[in-house]
């Protein structure tokens, strides 16, 4: 059994590939060749903390697996990272455990991919103004991915900690691949107001900017909201989305509350939701029919993404260590 940790992880994973392989992944999952289990959640001690489990199936690699993430929002304040990911991956011919992956840095990078392919797919091809809503790893990881899938020209960011704003603009600073400008925002709606794509990457339980705001023509990424109960994004911005994507439609009705919240209030049907980004990438739903419509993909995770990464990840570390 390998024990696989951030740094070999981070040795395999890079944006661009990822993005690539997440795309594979995709195209795999609507073909059967990967399956994922339905997940489990179970708040901790109150509402606030959650443990959340992950599985998946591969039918094209002899692997299965499981991810447990656990969140905490108040780690922040003791300097430890809000989410904490592990991945246990498992032989389908014996069941026995051949890796634990520490999964923090895979899982930022797989959803800000994720994103990505859905940026791609769903915003206007002449979107250069990027918002980010939040400061921790998932909000740094969607300006690397989104910057592989855009020329940006500017990028507009705001935290409910506004002394955290200016440490992740520098750290946006050193790793940008393009000259656009990189500014503090007053607020989530300003945010809005600016954006051509924003990204929502919070722990947030109410709307952190109002749908209003938004222009025609405006990409939504919600990345954060991943139980019932939790909710980035108001009924407003749904109810404006021509086109709403995601990774996993069951997992989205088991988990995301910023769709769920409006469709237990009669607001939205099951109809609404466009479909999976497998189903974009194939063609057989669209992602965007012109240049004024909103679209949103909601992002509620997808154990087919963590566990296909994490066999790359094996794969590609066996040949490294057979090679040497």
């Amino acid at each position: 059994m390998k024990t696989i940790n951030e740094k070999q992880v981070k040795t395999f994973l890079s944006m661009g590939n990822v993005i690539e392989v997440v795309k594979k992944l995709y195209f795999e999952c609507t073909e059967g060749q990967i399956r994922a289990g339905n997940r489990i959640y179970m708040p901790i001690r109150g509402e606030e903390n959650v443990g959340q489990w992950l599985v998946a199936n591969s039918l094209s690699q002899p692997f299965f697996g499981s991810k447990f993430s656990s969140v905490f929002p108040k780690n922040v304040a003791i300097g430890l990272p809000s989410t904490i990911s592990k991945i246990s991956l498992y032989s389908a011919e014996t069941g026995e455990l051949q890796a634990l992956i520490d999964a923090n840095y895979l899982t930022a990078i797989k959803t800000g991919a994720s994103a990505a392919v859905a940026t791609d797919l769903m915003a206007r091809k002449n979107a250069s103004v990027l918002s980010i809503i939040g400061t921790g790893l998932q909000a740094y990881s969607q300006v690397l991915a989104i910057q592989e899938v855009r020329k940006l020209e500017k990028v507009y960011v705001y935290d409910v900690v506004p002394e955290r704003i200016d440490e992740f603009i520098s750290m946006i600073e050193k790793e940008k691949n393009q000259d656009y400008s990189i500014v503090a925002a007053a607020s989530g709606d300003e945010c809005a107001e600016q954006a051509d794509i924003i990204c929502t990457c919070t722990t947030a339980k109410s709307p952190v900017f109002s749908g209003e705001k938004l222009k025609p023509g405006t990409h939504v990424n919600a990345i954060g909201s991943f139980t019932p109960f939790m909710q980035e994004i108001d009924e407003n911005t749904v109810l404006k989305a021509s086109k709403i994507l995601t990774e996993h439609v069951e997992g989205l009705w088991e988990a995301a509350g910023d769709i769920l919240i409006p469709f237990n209030e009669g607001r939205i049907t099951k109809e609404d939701v466009t479909g999976e980004l497998g189903d974009a990438l194939t063609e057989k739903v669209s992602a965007r029919d012109n240049d004024q419509e909103i679209t949103l993909y909601e992002s509620v995770g997808s154990g087919v993404l963590d566990i296909g990464l994490s066999i790359y990840v094996y794969q590609s570390l066996y040949k490294e260590e057979k090679g040497k």
